[in-house]
């Protein structure tokens, strides 16, 4: 037989395998074999086999060794892993990638370990440590060497000289596999009326579903019924969350659900030997339950049947480096390949998800109420024009009001503002001209550091920098820092509220999930008073004594140039307004410049399927996704531009030679600082282009998210 091998080799010439002869051994698709390649032998990996040899087939080099009894990818995903490769045009190794740790894979094949027994169980011995070996093992069949030298405290070196004298048996096994029962369900949920609906319809249907549930609806309930259901049967389940900090919200939940120790937690912090050590449990079947970020979508789960996605909306399911896979799509690949059932919830679906509804490729199922009969918060929208702010922009009178209520109730706000740090820029009074970054040509952000001294930093390239002296244009040393971050926010809030208790949460507080762990305890048992902070707590937390939310400014990121930016203005003050009155009658209070646009309309009045079905009639009749697909070419460098105008030239000749009708744009964007260009080709069939392309050293990015 002929298979198709997925080199460790990081050649590019053979990212898309080389072919081998399988010879006399024993190889499957997904087997991780040892291959001879120029003078030496590498690892690899079989993607695909072909039954018949051809005539010309006789100076192919065989497989050198099969490694492992069992393949370290499943046929759905070595399937879903194929699809991906032609999806998101990239090599087949850039695919791999994303469902193997680094090589060497060697690491990932199944290890010996050694047990031990009790073969003279009369025997009485006088040494503490010997004794207590003893102990330990008597009365028990086999026993695993790390279990017995961590009960006893015994070094390995009594263990073998007990063998030596036969007081002991020892016995070499090789790491079982897929051979558990089911994991205990510890607390069954119990669902309300609409819930078992839900999970009867989402249940009963062949297709993928969509959850549309508003904010504190139950959703999660429903998610554990499903895998509830799954586990008791033998099968696995794959939970996603859009981002690391929201897997502790998650946690918790499941931890009542099904004993921790069959629950795995992946996500890109966790160190390349924690990842190792976690594949191999999963490929074990130790593990019933994965959770985790983007990348647990492509855990080794030998018996999987569900993947959830929540909040399916989140931009973050989009891998922004090669290979550009979607989750969403990615998952719907996985379930359909592997015969599993998936499930998409959020309470603001995506465009793209909410058209699939429309048109039956997906199961539409609605949760309207919140559960327990709890009641929407009361919105109200205040027009920051002609504010009487004073000197704690952007707090309007009646949100300083509104908190001040709240803190004399003894209840909790939470004050959302989508930029962190100090202030948005630092300016120049003379010139009026703000600091730029010489890396990316966009305003520096001002920051504090833990000793409460400014400095600059550009959140797009990293690049940090102290404060100026004088204006880099002008010389005058008259620089005040403009604009509100999280930072100049908090002290604003101190000065108004000196006894209110204050937590900020943002990307410079929250690095890991143990301080989002800490700050769910800390507002759940009632030790803070108010949250401020940027998405992070807009984003599926469940905190019942949230009685005000507020979005301190409302506008950013409407004005952008993208077809998605109203959008994700909409998601976020509709997440917003969901943290408010979960366990008590709440209120959201939304500041804006612009109170007449859309997005704000709706959200205040709760009318998210009149969003989007509105923006949905704005993309087909402007023919963006999803109406269309688009595709996107990205090349960075000093001479970004001008092979962006040839590559633009390529497209355009391809597209008349085609007869594609595309649409075709060239520009900077608007992040890179001139330094790196994009070319937006949209249209129905744009992917027929690509095989007629010249993309060396181009990023090919399908269905891409980011376009500015």
């Amino acid at each position: 037989m002929l298979c198709t091998v997925i080199t460790a080799s990081r050649s590019r010439s053979i990212g898309s395998g080389l072919t081998y002869d399988s010879s006399d051994l024993k190889v499957c698709e997904g087997s991780h074999v040892i291959i001879p390649l120029q003078r030496g032998t590498i690892e690899g990996i079989v993607v695909k086999i072909d039954q018949q040899k051809t005539a010309e087939s006789f100076a192919i080099k065989a497989i050198a060794d099969v490694i492992g009894h069992q393949p370290l990818l499943t046929e759905p995903q070595i399937q879903t892993l194929a699809w991906m490769a032609e999806e998101y045009a990239c090599t087949l190794r850039h695919a791999l990638s994303v469902w193997l740790p680094a090589p060497s894979w060697k690491n990932l094949a199944p290890i010996r370990e050694t047990y031990y027994r009790l073969i003279k169980p009369e025997i009485e011995l006088k040494g503490k440590r010997q004794q207590r070996i003893l102990e330990v093992l008597r009365g028990l069949d086999w026993m695993k060497e790390s279990t017995v030298i961590a009960e006893s405290g015994a070094p390995k070196s009594s263990l073998k000289a007990f063998v030596d004298t036969q007081i002991l048996e020892m016995e070499s096994r090789m790491e079982m596999h897929d051979e558990r029962s089911p994991a205990q369900i510890l607390n069954q949920p119990v669902l309300t009326k609409a819930q078992q609906e839900a999970v009867d319809c989402i249940r009963q249907s062949s297709k993928p579903s969509l959850l549309f549930g508003i904010t504190g609806s139950g959703k999660t309930e429903v998610y554990a019924s499903l895998i509830a259901e799954q586990v008791e049967k033998g099968n696995q389940a794959i939970l996603l969350v859009p981002e690391i900090l929201l897997t502790e919200h998650s946690i918790q939940r499941f931890q009542k659900l099904l004993p921790p120790e069959r629950i795995a937690i992946l996500h890109s912090r966790i160190t390349d030997g924690e990842r190792r050590k976690l594949w191999r449990k999963i490929r074990r079947g130790d593990i019933d339950l994965v959770i985790g970020s983007r990348s647990a979508l492509f855990a080794p789960l030998p018996r999987l049947t569900l993947v959830i996605l929540d909040e399916e909306h989140e931009w973050t399911y989009k891998n922004e480096q090669t290979p550009r896979y979607h989750a969403r799509e990615t998952a719907e690949a996985l379930c359909r390949f592997a015969g599993g059932k998936l499930l998409l919830g959020s309470a603001t679906p995506s465009v793209e998800s909410w058209a699939k509804a429309k048109n039956g490729a997906y199961t539409l199922v609605r949760l309207p109420e919140r559960y327990g009969n709890a009641k929407l918060p009361t919105v109200r929208v205040i027009d920051l024009e002609g504010a009487a702010f004073g000197k704690h922009y952007p707090f309007s009178p009646p949100l300083i009001e509104a908190i001040g209520e709240r803190l004399k109730k003894g209840e909790q706000s939470i004050l959302f503002l989508n930029r962190r740090g100090v202030g948005s820029a630092l300016l120049c009074s003379q010139c009026r001209r703000r600091i730029i970054s010489p890396a990316s040509d966009l305003p520096f952000t001002v920051h504090r550091d833990s000793r409460g001294s400014p400095f600059l930093l550009d959140h797009t390239s990293g690049q940090r920098s102290g404060m100026p002296s004088a204006c880099p244009s002008c010389g005058s040393v008259d620089l005040r820092i403009v604009g509100a971050g999280t930072e100049r926010l908090e002290d604003s809030v101190k000065e108004l509220f000196p006894t209110a208790r204050i937590l900020r949460a943002d990307s410079d507080t929250l690095v890991h999930p143990e301080q989002m762990r800490t700050l769910l305890t800390t507002m759940r048992e009632r030790k803070a008073d108010i949250l401020l902070g940027t998405q992070s707590i807009v984003k599926g937390l469940d905190l019942p004594q949230v009685t005000l939310a507020a979005v301190l400014i409302a506008d950013v990121g409407l004005s952008l140039p993208h077809f998605r930016a109203g959008e994700r203005v909409f998601q976020l003050l509709t997440q917003l307004t969901g943290r408010s009155g979960r366990a008590a009658p709440g209120d959201v209070i939304i500041q804006t410049y612009r109170p007449d646009a859309p997005e704000i309309r709706f959200a205040a009045q709760h009318k998210t399927e009149e969003f989007l079905d509105t923006e949905l009639k704005l993309r087909l009749h402007a023919g963006y996704p999803p109406a269309t697909r688009m595709i996107r070419f990205l090349l960075r460098g000093p001479d970004a531009k001008r092979r962006a105008d040839l590559l633009t030239i390529q497209c355009q000749i391809r597209n008349e030679e085609l007869q594609l009708k595309l649409s075709i744009h060239c520009a900077p964007t608007l992040f890179g600082g001139g330094r790196e260009w994009q070319i937006l080709v949209r249209g129905n069939k744009p992917r027929e282009m690509l095989p007629k392309l010249d993309l060396d050293g181009v990023a090919v990015d399908v269905d891409p998210v980011e376009c500015v």
